[in-house]
């Protein structure tokens, strides 16, 4: 009897598809890798389930399987499954999510040519024949562009070989090296070309290469055509081993506080799932806690997840981490190499490495017999993905991971989300604080200054009197110092003196930020980019007026400013490659600078014990930005570079800069007092009905065409509130308006979004409407994206 399963697809819709399973198949297991036709084409599909046929659709088999078996858990698998369900994503993107690189995309097959041929190839491919060898990329170009089914027509009659690898090992090795080919072939590939090169017997890196004149358009044609041998090392990948451990870690003493948060959340037989928030003021030792819980969880033999917010941050927890638990803690991370992630990958499964350590994606960490989740930070935005699908808050994300194994959840931050305290005060989470810092060490003290009537005159009216008294004076001392500026870049926008053109980005109508490394002007938003702007493009003008103040503009003049100081820079634009941030901190750490100017990369869980003065130089950015979370977020950013000052014995100050001294926002960051910051703002949320008051699913629609979009919006907001009608008691729709990046990437955006205590229910209102209507009846030209529980309204 025909067997037939669903299988997920990326693509745009959230639905699977029906394919028939061959015969000579064994039994398929959730996330199981296929290759199924679709279309015109092949493509990666997920097995989700067995089922039925459905009457009077025509479907086509499986072409094969991928893996010999899933690569995914139950549980792993289960959980993928509730967050395309929830966050309303396609399956296939969330299982893809988990998987390393390698295992994302269906690996093109070897075309090898068969040994012995059944009938006589045609003239034009006689010459082409070489017996048991594999088809070269060129002639599968040939091959293609001739005819596109005469690689098919091959295969069938049996004069080529597919060949599908279950596992492409070459991307489990690192590669170190190139070994020439075969003389004959190396002097053929290059006769009558311009570059010829010397050949060579010994292994070459691609730096060699590089240094002898090689580009890397060369070595890439060279090892397609076998000139160039690829060589891989056999030894084990080094994961991240430039990062160092911390020393001395396990002689830490706790203090009352953080023993008796340990002692509450210390693993038991009858703990199950439980949510706790530790409510911790800067430096009050959390992470100090948190190894000191992991380790009584490894012990008892589980495993642990500790997230974190972003890639900088986690290379500082992974350094405290290995200083506890040496090589029993991994990390993943994009800015891991495709060869390390599948390391990590793999020896989390196999059970070799018992925390793992990463931002948002590795919640999809395939842990064996997982006992703790953590996530410090947790109030943090990087926690949330906007773009691409699935767009899901690691945070969340991490908790229903932690209930569907029945484990505890640990929540930390100095300023925990609106959501998570209110959960702990009404009683949903359990509240632990740590309300001082161990040591002898103190919070810092805070002064507030008045930029409308104390700031430096001239070029330089971003620095305050104040601030320059009081950098001079703990550079004196020998001292570090952290200035921050949440605005990357050298100038917010480049005008012409002459005619008074300003930059703008085409795609997104934004002025363009001045990048004085390269002299390019930069969108921040879509990427686009003007190299060397030397002139302006409509009068040919070079005199320029440099508005505005970024991190770059500040670097450059603090020459003038402090003659004692050493400066480093930390932002994306410095901290390139994935061990830039790492050392730009480390070395600071060391003392080889002394003044560390940066965005918000270093407002949070950064340990510097020599730091005794952060000095914010506008805590008036992004306070007034059109969203309902934005005094949170301000809130929250001064609190934690705040507290990055006064760390050990010697006293923190804190200089905030500012034109609105008397803003409730700024009065309560300078108190440090989170607890009357958030019982003034909950009043507001409660009234509006904002989180946690309520949940919130964000539509976006974007179009070329204004005119179109307007209307084609307006039109969705109706099938929209009549599909609610029949189905949600209490969902507001607020919209369709402009989006405050009203054209972004060279379209049109409008938004609307609607708040809801009913967040399931309208998920699952949209899946059946959307299986009923594909695009929910947009037309083509229409983009939609759908994001549950959005952080970013612009």
């Amino acid at each position: 009897m025909p067997r037939y399963a669903l299988v997920a697809v990326s693509g745009p819709l959230k639905k699977s598809f029906l394919y028939r399973v061959p015969d000579n198949f064994a039994g398929l297991s959730g996330g199981q890798r296929l290759l199924v036709p679709f279309g015109r084409s092949r493509k990666l599909g997920f097995f989700l389930q067995y089922t039925e046929p459905v009457g009077g659709i025509d479907t086509k088999d499986i072409i094969r399987t991928l893996d010999s078996e899933s690569y995914f858990s139950g549980e792993l698998f289960d959980f993928c499954l509730w967050m395309a369900d929830y966050y309303f994503a396609n399956p296939a993107d969330c299982l893809s999510a988990a998987l390393p690189s390698v295992y994302k995309k269906a690996r093109g097959a070897d075309y090898v040519w068969s040994e012995i041929l059944r009938e006589p190839l045609p003239d034009d491919l006689e010459r082409l024949y070489k017996p048991g060898k594999r088809l070269t990329a060129a002639t599968l170009s040939n091959l293609v562009q001739k005819d596109r089914q005469s690689l098919r027509r091959l295969v069938d009659s049996g004069a080529v070989i597919e060949r599908w690898p279950d596992e492409d090992t070459r991307d489990s090795k690192r590669l170190i090296g190139f070994r020439a080919g075969e003389t004959s072939i190396w002097y053929e590939f290059f006769r009558g070309k311009k570059f010829q090169p010397e050949s060579f017997n010994d292994i070459k890196s691609r730096s060699d290469l590089k240094a002898c004149g090689w580009s890397d358009y060369h070595i890439r044609q060279a090892r397609v055509a076998g000139v160039l041998q690829s060589v891989y090392s056999e030894e084990p990948v080094p994961l991240l081993d430039f990062i160092r451990p911390r020393e001395n870690l396990k002689q830490l003493i706790l203090n009352e506080e953080q023993r008796y948060a340990l002692e509450k959340l210390s693993p038991s037989p009858d703990k199950g799932f439980k949510t706790f928030l530790l409510h911790g003021v800067t430096g009050s030792g959390k992470t100090l806690v948190y190894c000191q819980l992991c380790r009584q969880f490894i012990d008892s033999g589980r495993t642990v997840l500790v997230l974190t917010p972003e890639i900088a941050l986690t290379s500082t927890t992974l350094a405290y981490f290995r200083g506890f638990f040496g090589d029993d803690v991994t990390v993943m991370h994009s800015a891991m190499t495709s060869v390390e992630r599948l390391e990590s990958w793999r020896g989390i499964r196999q059970g070799r490495y018992k925390i793992v350590v990463g931002p948002r994606s590795a919640v999809f960490a395939p842990l064996k017999n997982p006992g703790l989740v953590i996530v410090d930070e947790e109030h943090d935005s990087s926690y949330k993905q906007d773009d691409p699908s699935p767009r899901f808050h690691g945070r969340d994300a991490a908790i229903m991971r932690a209930k569907m194994n029945d484990i505890p959840v640990l929540l930390g931050s100095a300023s925990p989300s609106f959501e998570s305290y209110h959960n702990a005060v009404t009683g949903r989470y359990e509240l632990l604080e740590l309300t001082r810092r161990p040591a002898g060490a103190t919070l810092p003290t805070v002064e507030v200054v008045d930029m409308r009537s104390d700031r430096l005159r001239g070029d330089l009216p971003y620095i305050s009197y104040t601030l320059k008294k009081k950098i001079d004076d703990r550079l004196g001392q020998n001292q570090q110092v952290i200035i921050y500026l949440n605005r990357r870049g050298h100038s917010t926008q480049l005008k012409c003196a002459e005619c008074g053109l300003v930059g703008k980005c085409p795609n997104c109508r934004v002025n363009l930020t001045f990048h004085k490394v390269g002299r390019k002007l930069s969108c921040h938003y879509c990427g686009y980019l003007l190299h060397r702007y030397d002139n302006c493009p409509s009068c040919g003008g070079s005199d320029f007026i440099y508005q505005g103040v970024g991190t770059q503009k500040v670097e450059e003049n603090i020459p003038r400013l402090f003659k004692q100081a050493q400066t480093v820079r930390l932002d994306s634009d410095s901290a390139t490659g994935r061990k830039m941030a790492y050392k730009i901190l480390t070395d600071f750490s060391d003392g080889k600078s002394n003044l560390l100017l940066g965005t918000q990369m270093v407002t949070k869980g950064l340990d510097l014990p020599n730091v005794t003065l952060v000095g914010v130089l506008s805590a008036d950015m992004n306070l007034d930005l059109p969203e309902f979370r934005a005094s949170e977020k301000a809130f929250a950013r001064l609190l934690q570079v705040a507290g990055r000052s006064g760390r050990s014995g010697s006293p923190g100050e804190v200089i905030i800069q500012t034109y609105y001294p008397e803003h409730e926002v700024i009065i309560d960051a300078a108190r440090q007092d989170y607890r009357g910051f958030y019982e003034r703002e909950i009043i507001s949320r409660q009234t509006l009905r904002y989180p946690p008051f309520s949940r919130i699913i964000n539509f976006v629609l974007s179009a070329v065409r204004d005119q179109q979009l307007e209307e084609e919006a307006l039109s969705f907001r109706e099938r929209l509130k009549n599909a609610f009608d029949r189905k949600l008691s209490g969902a507001q729709i607020l919209g369709p308006a402009p989006c405050p990046m009203y054209f972004l990437r060279g379209r049109y955006r409008r938004h609307l979004f609607v708040k809801t205590n009913q967040m399931v229910k309208l998920v699952r209102t949209l899946t059946d409407w959307e299986s009923r209507q594909p695009r929910f009846g947009l037309p083509s030209t229409i983009k939609l994206s759908v994001d549950v529980d959005p952080d970013d309204m612009m």
